[in-house]
This record gives C-alpha cells, sequence and structure tokens, in this order.
C-alpha cells in the first residue's frame, strides 16, 4: 500500500487538489438522460422481458403522461449469455421493436455484462483464441448472480476486447441499438487464482479495463463500476437497492451514495430504480415511491421501472410534480456536467463545499446543494411532514413561498408534507 499526505486548508480544497490529479472525461453523458428519466424492464418485469412486453411498457409511459427517453431492455434478452443476439422466441422481430419504439421518441439500450456461458457461440469462438479470464480450477468457470456458471471476458487482451466491441457494434447495426447498460466488472465476478492475458497488479485493474476498454466506447452508456475510470464519459449508476427506507441499502442511503461519487470524482451519477428493485417481493408502498422520486428529482439522472400509477393516484400526481420540477432545473444539471469535465467537480455536492469552514456542514447526509446555489432537502423517513434543514451562510430563498431565511443556522420542525420537496435557492448579492 502506498499512502500520499497532503495539507490543504479545508476538506473542499483537499478535494479539489485530488480532483486536478484524475483523468478528465472527454465530454458528459448525452443530454437526453438528464432531461427525463430512464426507463428500465428490471424491477417491473425482473428476467420475463419479451418485444410484447417492452412495447405494451413504453406505450404505458407515454399514455400516463410520462415523457418518452430512453427505454432499457434488461436481463435475458438474449439467446444465451454472452451471444448479444435477442432470442427469437421473446423477440420475434427486434428491429421492428427497436423502430417502433423510436417512433414513439425513445432510444433503447440493452443489458450486458462480462460473462459467457458455456453452451453458446459466443463461448465455442472465444475459448481456444484465448478470449476469457482462466484459471486453474473448472477452466475458468464460476457461479455468479445467476445460472448457469459462466466465463469472464479477459478485457486485458486486445484482441478480446476488439471482439467483444464488434460484436456489441453489430447488434446496433443490425438492429439500431443505441447504447447499452454494462453492467458487472467488480474483481469478485471472477474466478479463483484468476489468469488473465495481461497480469493485473491489482484485481481492480479489471474494473478499470471494464470500463475504459469497452464501456467507453459507447456515448450512450451506463456502468456499475468504476477503478480509477474517471475519464470515462458514462453515467455511473448506484448498485442495486432494496425498497424500504433503510440508510443502510433503501431511500436513506442514495443521498449518501451521491455525495460519495461525486467527492471520488464521479459527477454523472445515475441512483438506482426509483423505488428500489422490489426484490425479495417487496414493493414501495405510494409514501415511498413518492419520496424517493422528490429525493432523486435533482439528482443528475433519474431512473424508473416500477411505474408510479401501479402503486396510486396519488403517486402518480405527486411523481409528475416532482418532475415538473426537476424541469425547472434541468438547464442548470446540464450546465454542471459540462463544467464537470473541465474539473471533476460534483453536480450535486455535500453540504460542507458551500463553507467548508462551517464544521456544522461535515455530518450531514439527508441534504445536498446543487452547484453553488441550490440547496435541496429530501425528506427520507417514513411518515416524517417535517424535517430538519441547514442553511449555509447567506441568504436562501424558500422556492414554495418565496421567504427568505438567514443562512449558516438551523431550521428545526421544517414543513415538508408528502408533496413538498424544500429547495433554497442562493440570494445574490445586490
Amino acid at each position: 500500500m502506498r499512502v500520499a499526505l497532503c495539507a490543504n486548508k479545508n476538506v473542499k480544497l483537499a478535494t479539489i487538489n485530488v480532483h486536478k490529479t484524475l483523468h478528465k472525461p472527454k465530454a458528459a453523458p448525452p443530454s437526453e438522460v438528464f432531461r427525463a428519466p430512464i426507463w428500465t424492464t428490471w424491477a417491473k418485469m425482473k428476467t420475463n422481458v419479451s418485444q410484447e412486453k417492452v412495447l405494451s411498457f413504453a406505450q404505458e409511459i407515454l399514455a400516463n403522461g410520462m415523457s418518452a427517453s430512453v427505454i432499457e431492455i434488461d436481463d435475458k434478452w438474449q439467446c444465451g449469455y454472452g451471444d448479444l443476439d435477442f432470442d427469437a422466441t421473446k423477440f420475434p422481430d427486434p428491429s421492428s421493436m427497436v423502430d417502433e419504439l423510436h417512433a414513439m421518441g425513445f432510444k433503447v439500450t440493452v443489458w450486458v455484462m462480462p460473462f459467457i456461458a458455456e453452451d453458446t457461440m459466443a463461448y465455442r469462438e472465444g475459448k481456444d483464441k484465448g478470449y476469457f479470464v482462466n484459471s486453474n480450477t473448472r477452466n475458468g468457470f464460476f457461479r455468479w448472480w445467476q445460472t448457469p456458471p459462466v466465463v469472464a471476458l479477459d478485457v486485458t487482451n486486445p484482441e478480446a476486447v476488439d471482439w467483444f466491441v464488434s460484436r456489441l457494434k453489430r447488434l446496433q447495426e443490425k438492429h439500431g441499438i443505441d447504447g447499452f447498460k454494462f453492467d458487472a466488472g467488480e474483481p469478485c465476478f471472477l474466478p479463483r487464482r484468476f489468469i488473465t492475458h495481461t497480469p493485473l497488479s491489482h484485481p481492480s485493474e479489471y474494473t478499470r479495463a471494464w470500463v475504459n476498454n469497452v464501456a467507453s466506447k459507447f456515448e450512450l452508456a451506463e456502468v456499475r463500476s468504476g477503478h480509477n475510470s474517471t475519464g470515462n464519459s458514462s453515467l455511473v449508476r448506484m448498485g442495486d437497492r432494496f425498497s424500504d427506507w433503510g440508510i443502510e441499502n433503501g431511500l436513506g442511503s442514495i443521498i449518501p451514495a451521491l455525495l460519495t461519487s461525486g467527492v471520488l470524482g464521479y459527477p454523472f451519477c445515475l441512483p438506482d430504480i426509483i423505488g428500489g428493485n422490489a426484490y425479495f417481493g417487496k414493493h414501495p408502498d405510494e409514501e415511498l415511491l413518492v419520496r424517493w422520486a422528490q429525493a432523486n428529482a435533482l439528482m443528475p439522472a433519474m431512473q424508473f421501472s416500477l411505474t408510479p400509477w401501479a402503486a396510486g393516484s396519488m403517486a402518480k400526481d405527486l411523481c409528475i410534480s416532482a418532475l415538473e420540477m426537476r424541469d425547472q432545473f434541468v438547464e442548470t444539471l446540464i450546465d454542471h456536467s459540462e463544467r464537470a469535465v473541465e474539473t471533476l467537480e460534483p453536480i450535486c455536492r455535500p453540504m460542507w463545499w458551500l463553507d467548508p469552514e462551517d464544521s456544522e456542514t461535515f455530518r450531514i447526509g439527508d441534504q445536498f446543494a446543487l452547484g453553488e446555489d441550490i440547496i435541496v432537502a429530501p425528506v427520507t423517513t417514513r411518515g416524517a411532514n417535517e424535517r430538519a434543514i441547514y442553511l449555509t451562510e447567506g441568504r436562501w430563498r424558500d422556492l414554495s413561498n418565496g421567504k427568505v431565511h438567514q443562512g449558516r443556522r438551523w431550521m428545526r420542525d421544517f414543513s415538508a408534507p408528502i408533496g413538498a420537496l424544500p429547495i433554497f435557492i442562493r440570494e445574490k448579492s445586490s
């Protein structure tokens, strides 16, 4: 382990100092991922996807007054893991499906990962060419979160990377696919005592190669892992969240995860699915879904799968209100995303970023700043209709009623009923 100790006046300057040493992306993600929510099939359908269900999902989105944006087709769209072609039984005419989705105004992405099952054309094509990570046991096969066992693409092998990327581009050309959700990439999904084409000095170098050698080749992309890969322009998605309120992995965890992502040099953060993934048969109720949408509304990107109208009429109306609130700030989000290309400054920032000498800000993990002049304080506690809010130095206007408050103070028991998202705008000095 190598440790470098650098002294700076405060935590903000220390963070900026570190960001100067990191690779910068060449561009921000495409603006459509900021302007409207991504719609993924995962939480709604899990692996039961089909052409008919995807088209019905898109029609349902538009019929309920939501904007067409990006629709993401998740697990089990392939004929076999790693073959990178549609299951002909589930998707009898994928090209016409994509054409129809495009006509509705959607861009289309599909879910991919660096894993290949044995009973596939991809495995038979690549096994003798050294395209897969090997090991001393079971010829490199290992178990992951699905079945059957798989091998992993050797992302350290340039020929293997070219083979995989060319197959992704062939899929795009064949069916009109716009981009990809690049899942996995963590070294925990590798066989024991793995052997790669280029030896790794640290297992996390596999993650960096997956992101930089594969995902970075596509403009419309998201990844869920990173290691020294701040120079990549993809959205970086939080890991799968549970459909509960908890700080461990529910709604209460998304603001801390968002802020951590930004501080580490990954400003293009995609929080996970609004309302969580509905694992273990647990679906969000109206209150959780609404509060989740409000909390996510002024974060860099949004992603729905569980539909608000399925939760109830109140959820639908209040989620639409949260999206309308986002519309007021979407140009600000895009401006900050473009600035982040040059500086890696977070789009959504911890409160100490606004006032790094104010110790009151250091422990605040349930509110955040959008840029320098907007404070967002979502409610993330079940049944709460009020919350404490801290305003940093300056004068802050409550967006809901126009009242101006002096900063560097706590506002205890601030009213925030179910339809409210507390937002404060900095008053400019005259």
